[in-house]
């Protein structure tokens, strides 16, 4: 008879929810329909659970509880990601005109320096992101489950909707479940919410339209039941969990390119237009001229090779090497190089609150005691002894409270529990109380836990000279009005009246609007009820509750209230100070509560001296794009967000033109952190998929480390600028000095293969030298620069222009000496060749800043000399090592040769100095 039933019942159930559709609509609205209501529509009988048969048929229909995987992408494919720079692919074209025409020397070079960079490239980034498999790890779980009128244990990917399952404190729950019942519990949904506190949860039905954050009767798949037991049914399993949505998000959430990535891709596409209008002028000119075809074309290519600067992709790739071993350092882990750069970028931080503002621990900050007295803990200066009023109210909130004292190692001792209880519990011991001895002499007879129902706790305990007493805890509403008396400051209880209730709701207020969780504390003596002492367990328990109903529920006297709060660090307001001044905004995104959001806000001076404008994340639903815009730029803190809703202000900061980092620890910032411009995870308490999703990683979790790297990230975009001065002033004077020898009719000065030394040996010694150069001073009290302008703006191109004309200004005037000494051949090359390095070699010194003099700091950054001496060393290898000299066609010089090539290095850093003295003259007077 009972199998038949069960069978109606799922025949009734396939007819409602046959579907996969069916059953999603039944997971999303089932917060709002009545426990019964959810068990009928999913053909389930609570007090049995589902019949074996009845699994096996959900399983073929809904498939296992898991979250999808996807596969990293391959390592040829990562490989094969290095070469899709528009320079490598000019560069791969050059190697293969060299190669074709009989060069293939040159062309083997070019193929090493692309295989170097892209090796490198490969290293850094072959670990693909696999976001949606963290969150499969971090959710995998056995489950009890109740099957058949038997409890038993299961591994969580067998669950089906329809499942009755368990929980108990410390349990995660398997999958989306509706309360059937709950027996004072509380949950922890960081992960998934934001919610910095455990979250109290009921049977009862709420809104449909109520946030994730608040919807009081269900389970999500991933968060932890930290206190009370419950019974639920599931909703939803694998992709169809809320943890599983997250998991869709983040899939489908696309990367954003970097701002470098975007000007090297704009700058590549600038080359392209540059050496074919080169190759164009220098055959047209030439067949104009008479000049034989082929040859034209070979000079054609050697000033294509001239132009196209071999080092680029290599160099930045090194430079970012470089700035990712700095970041290591100081605590930044990068996981995508391109990213290190949009650091120096950033606009806007997006920033969670709990664990990242936050020390993501609750502290007793005050106690507001009956008599008036305000009691800071960080400013008590009366022992205990001295003050019976404060130790009357400690000893309410250690003896009113589940949490222990836990050892860990070294002797000390941590409080184990719900953080609300575990504050008060350590807050009791830091004031001096021996809490271990209190409650040994304070045995407890009788608790009444803390209910979402009551808003209270009672505990009625043992007193060592005779007697029982009741301590009460919980909402200062709840606590005043079971109290008819109050400790006044003559430490009298005195007759609680309208008044003084009234007084003391206002404090409450007031300590609430500073985001303070706030209790109320109280106690009373009670009759004697020495003979039910000593028995134990629930029965017990809830006869002697019984017995003492009438004395438990009034008759109390106020003691005062306390106030706690998950503090900020430390450290975070001086880095957001930092930041404003760096002109980066911050804005909180947290699942907190409004009211406490702001306060934590107006702590930190998130927005200055003026008040913070905080958005709750119901404004966001239903709003258009322009709207999103309009909230995402105004407002500083949004509340109660969802990972949809930060996803939605990530994308409408973009849009407004922002480039926007954004932080976060729990599954729910997985979506936003890959969507981001850059992604900053926390190390220690990240969750997998927050890490997977994120470029960067803090292994010390502190919101001030994003400073560092964000100054970091400057200073490598500043040394990438460098060296684009310095390369591309070099080979703008390789260009100038070519097509000026062939125009007034001179000999080629270079060789190709010679332009190709020259360019390897001037820009990757000098170009990592100038990667290790520090931060200049007051960095980070400059805004960031506009993700909109060019690598090469017109201030920058001018700078390369003239620079470039003086630096083949000496080269040619070398080379028309070494003509007129020498004639044409070999040795006049040489020359000209040493003077080009020297005059490079010496504009790496002006290149180490555009305003500031290459003297200042000179010794700060050792590696510029090493550069210099390897230069150096390595032309007298080209000169001197014959088989090298033989290959690049070089000949022995004289002394005034060397006097040439010494005058080359000078002559280029007279001029700029004297150009940047000028200038700065030039600001002085303005100003």
């Amino acid at each position: 008879m009972l199998f038949s039933t069960v069978q109606a019942m799922l025949g009734n159930r396939l007819q409602i929810a046959s579907s996969e559709d069916s059953a999603s609509q039944l997971a999303a609205a089932a917060h709002s329909l009545d426990a019964s209501e959810v068990a009928r529509r999913l053909g389930v009988d609570p007090e049995r659970g589902l019949e074996p048969e009845d699994v096996t048929a959900r399983l073929e229909l809904y498939g296992p509880n898991a979250l999808q995987t996807i596969k990293p992408r391959p390592a040829w494919r990562v490989l094969l990601g290095q070469f899709t720079s528009i320079v490598v692919v000019l560069l791969g074209v050059a190697a293969l005109i060299s190669l074709v025409t009989g060069d293939s020397v040159e062309a083997a070079a070019i193929a090493a320096v692309l295989l170097i960079n892209s090796l490198v490239g490969f290293l850094t980034e072959w670990q693909a992101e696999r976001a949606l498999d963290a969150l499969r790890r971090s959710s995998h779980t056995s489950a009890r489950a109740l099957r058949g009128g038997q409890q038993m244990n299961l591994d969580a990917e067998d669950l089906v909707p329809g499942d009755i399952i368990l929980l108990n404190p410390g349990d995660r729950a398997p999958a989306d479940a509706r309360l059937i019942r709950a027996a004072s519990v509380r949950v922890d949904e960081s992960a998934l919410t934001g919610e910095s506190l455990p979250v109290d949860k009921t049977v009862d039905q709420v809104a449909e339209q109520t946030l994730l954050a608040e919807r009081r009767s269900m389970l999500y798949k991933g968060t932890t039941v930290v206190a009370g037991s419950a019974l639920g049914v599931v909703t939803g399993t694998g992709m169809r969990t809320e943890l599983g949505r997250i998991g869709k998000l983040v899939a489908e959430a696309r990367s954003e390119q970097t701002p470098l990535e975007k000007r090297l891709a704009e700058l590549g596409r600038q080359l392209v237009y540059i050496v074919l209008a080169i190759a164009a002028v220098v055959l047209i000119a030439g067949w104009l001229r008479g000049d034989n075809v082929w040859v034209m074309v070979e000079v054609a290519i050697s000033l294509a090779v001239a132009a196209v600067p071999e080092g680029l992709p290599a160099v930045t790739t090194l430079i970012l090497a470089v700035g990712v071993l700095r970041m290591a350092r100081r605590n930044a882990v990068v996981r995508r190089l391109a990213a290190v750069e949009t650091l120096g970028s950033t606009t806007i931080i997006c920033t969670d609150k709990t664990g990242t503002l936050t020390e993501n621990r609750m502290t007793v900050r005050e106690y507001r005691l009956s008599d008036g007295r305000l009691i800071e803990l960080r400013r008590l200066e009366r022992s205990l002894d001295s003050d019976p009023l404060l130790k009357r109210t400690l000893r309410v909130s250690v003896l009113c409270n589940e949490a222990s004292l836990g050892s860990q190692s070294g002797g000390d001792s941590r409080a184990v529990g719900d953080p609300t209880e575990t504050a008060l519990l350590m807050a009791g011991r830091e004031l001096g109380l021996d809490v271990s001895a209190m409650r040994a002499e304070h045995r407890k007879i009788l608790e009444i836990p803390f209910d979402a129902a009551t808003r209270r706790m009672v505990t009625v305990h043992a007193e060592p000279g005779g007697g029982e007493s009741a301590l009460l805890k919980g909402a200062p509403a709840i606590v005043l009005e079971a109290c008819t008396r109050y400790v006044n400051a003559d430490s009298r209880a005195c007759p609680l009246d309208d008044e003084s209730r009234a007084s003391f709701r206002d404090v409450n207020e007031e300590m609430a609007d500073r985001a303070l969780r706030v209790l109320g504390l109280a106690e009373k003596s009670i009759a004697s009820r020495g003979r039910d002492a000593d028995a134990v367990g629930p029965v017990a328990a809830s006869l002697r509750s019984s017995f003492w109903q009438s004395d438990l529920e009034s008759g109390y006297t106020f003691l005062g209230l306390v106030g706690m709060l998950d503090p900020p660090r430390r450290e975070v307001p001086a880095a957001i100070e930092e930041a404003r001044a760096a002109g980066i905004r911050v804005i909180m995104l947290t699942g907190d509560q409004l009211n406490t959001a702001r306060a934590i806000a107006r702590e930190l001076r998130l927005n200055g001296d003026s008040e913070p404008e905080a958005i709750h994340a119901s404004m966001l639903a239903g709003a258009d794009r322009e709207r999103l815009v309009q909230l995402a730029t105004a407002a500083s803190v949004f509340a109660r967000v969802s990972p949809q809703n930060k996803l939605e202000i990530v994308d409408a900061l973009e849009q407004a033109g922002e480039v926007v980092a954004v932080t976060g620890d729990g599954i729910n910032d997985a979506p936003a952190l890959k969507r981001a411009s850059i992604g900053v995870a926390m190390g220690r308490r990240g969750t997998e998929a927050a890490k997977e999703a994120a470029d960067l990683v803090l292994t010390d979790d502190n919101f001030a480390t994003i400073l560092k790297a964000v100054e970091g990230g400057r200073a490598i975009y500043a040394n990438i600028v460098k060296f684009v001065h310095l390369m591309f002033s070099e080979n703008l004077a390789e260009v100038i000095v070519i097509f000026t020898a062939i125009v007034v009719g001179w000999p080629l000065p270079l060789l190709p293969l010679q332009i190709l030394w020259v360019n390897l040996v001037t820009d990757v010694f000098p170009a990592l030298a100038l990667a290790l150069e520090p931060a200049a001073p007051g960095l980070m009290s400059y805004p960031p620069r506009s993700p909109r302008s060019a690598l090469l703006s017109r201030s920058f191109l001018f700078l390369i222009g003239w620079q470039g004309m003086l630096l083949a200004a000496i080269t040619l005037l070398a080379y028309w000496w070494a003509l007129d000494r020498y004639g044409p051949g070999s040795h006049a090359r040489t020359i000209a060749l040493i003077s080009l390095v020297g005059v490079q070699l010496g504009h790496m010194f002006n290149c180490r800043s555009r305003t500031r003099s290459a003297f200042e700091g000179l010794f700060r950054n050792p590696h510029i000399w090493f550069a210099a001496a390897t230069v150096a060393g390595l032309q007298l290898l080209a000169i001197g090592f014959a088989p090298v000299a033989e290959v690049l066609g070089m000949a022995a010089l004289d002394s005034r040769d060397w006097a040439i090539a010494v005058g080359s290095v000078l002559a280029p850093i007279a001029v700029v100095e004297a150009t940047k003295a000028l200038a700065g003259l030039s600001r002085h007077y303005r100003q």
